[in-house]
């Protein structure tokens, strides 16, 4: 077990922040732009990006080995690609605020399949946090009142919630091996070459969209694409996959407050309560891997 450097609670603290603002920001987007049109527009601008910082000069050029190049991408069309594309699609009847909630549960199926996978451990102080953390946020779906029906949109946002779980396991062992801004490259990329099918719907949509609304796909490009995927590398490359996506606990607080001053979704005083408990869970589960440290140092 490691402890968190500030380098790592910067680029956790940086990943939440910009996560949180994306379900505000393709909330407005798709006012003009269809799912597939926004997902499709929002990666090649993460893709041209990143490829002009990863590749600014012949130094940096590392490239993935064969034989780990297309798990690369298969991480990407999964937790890139078909995240994208499944959690706008999911967007367009649910708010912004709800499918955060909903994609918070991230830390739940990443810990599962990296005790399943990758031999990683949690001890029961860890599991309680858990279980409060989804307490909380349960409390703050409830302050959604009339929201939590059987929309087939939250079967997308579900679908997404395990995408991004799926792509954290993948993409693990491959820190052990690689940079982080190289395999994030790599898996936009990846995520990028799944939506080249919805060219058509791009091509109409950018007949038809504002300036306004392709000024924020360009944000979600840079922002919560390039740089938040890279400080989530980072992230993931330093403290265990299971402990990383517990902070991911933070988002629907970020993503609320974004979108009660963005698109003036007020929460109600429950889902407050549920953002305060949401965040103690977290907290204990900090706390658990602390004293997994100073148990392991004693040993």
């Amino acid at each position: 077990m490691t402890s968190l450097t500030l380098k790592t609670k910067l680029a956790l603290l940086t990943t939440v922040v910009l996560w949180g603002s994306a379900f505000v920001a393709i909330r407005a987007a798709l006012q003009d732009y269809s799912p597939g049109g926004l997902a499709l527009l929002r990666l090649l601008i993460s893709s041209i990006a990143i490829y002009f910082v990863l590749f600014r000069s012949r130094k940096e050029r590392s490239p993935i080995k064969k034989r780990d190049l297309f798990r690369v991408l298969f991480a990407g069309a999964i937790g890139i690609g078909f995240y994208n594309i499944a959690l706008n699609y999911g967007e367009i009847l649910v708010p912004s605020g709800m499918a955060s909630f909903i994609v918070s549960q991230i830390p739940v199926v990443t810990t599962l399949l990296a005790i399943l996978f990758l031999g990683e451990k949690i001890n029961r102080i860890g599991l309680l946090g858990m279980c409060l953390s989804a307490i909380g946020v349960g409390l703050i779906a409830l302050g959604h009142r009339g929201e939590f029906g059987f929309y087939v949109s939250i079967v997308y946002v579900i679908f997404a919630c395990f995408a991004v779980g799926c792509y954290n396991i993948l993409q693990k062992p491959l820190l052990q091996r690689y940079k982080a801004m190289h395999l994030t490259a790599y898996a936009i990329w990846g995520g990028t070459l799944v939506l080249l099918v919805f060219i058509p719907n791009l091509i109409h949509d950018l007949q038809h969209t504002t300036l306004k609304a392709t000024a924020i796909v360009f944000y979600l490009g840079l922002f919560p694409g390039v740089i938040g995927y890279t400080t989530w590398s980072y992230a993931l490359s330093t403290i265990p996959a299971s402990r990383a996506a517990s902070f991911l606990y933070f988002m629907p607080v970020f993503a609320t407050l974004i979108g009660w001053i963005w698109l003036d979704e007020i929460p109600a005083l429950i889902a407050l309560v549920g953002a305060c408990v949401a965040l103690l869970g977290v907290w204990i589960v900090n706390h658990s891997y602390k004293r997994l440290v100073k148990v392991s140092a004693t040993h």
